[in-house]
């Protein structure tokens, strides 16, 4: 019993983490970390970053496991999210997305909000020793 709860918080906290990516697209820094802190999430605010020439704000969970980017603009708002995974996590992640989004082809899904006037493409990429989520907002 107790791996039957571990379990479902474990992949709840997954998908709560996924789903939620598109909606900080366009919010501001402050915006964002209000919604982190609101979230309940398992995610924790690690640093900000901004060189002038990269801006963004970084989340990780305790177990670091995942790390989470907020990419900001010129203008002060989250162009897109990236979130970075172990390899541990690759096929819940990957079995919650082709659940929850319409899988396209190459690793690549499409979301839409539920008013339609935005469409979100949640990319998939690969690497030697994690992989990344990237979601962005595609311009109609």
């Amino acid at each position: 019993m107790k791996t039957f709860f571990l379990t479902f918080f474990l992949l709840s906290s997954l998908f709560v983490s996924q789903t939620h990516g598109q909606y900080y697209i366009g919010k501001t820094v402050d915006e964002i970390k209000t919604m982190m802190q609101e979230s309940g999430s398992d995610f924790y605010f690690a640093k900000q970053v901004n060189t002038g020439k990269h801006h963004f704000l970084k989340y990780e969970n305790v177990d670091q496991t995942k790390t989470k980017l907020f990419i900001m603009g010129d203008d002060g708002k989250c162009r897109y999210t990236k979130l970075m995974c172990d390899y541990a996590l690759l096929k819940q992640i990957q079995d919650s997305l082709n659940s929850n989004y319409q899988y396209q082809k190459d690793l690549t899904w499409r979301d839409y909000n539920e008013g339609g006037e935005y469409e979100y493409i949640i990319e998939m990429n690969k690497r030697d020793w994690f992989f990344t989520i990237r979601t962005s907002r595609l311009k109609k």
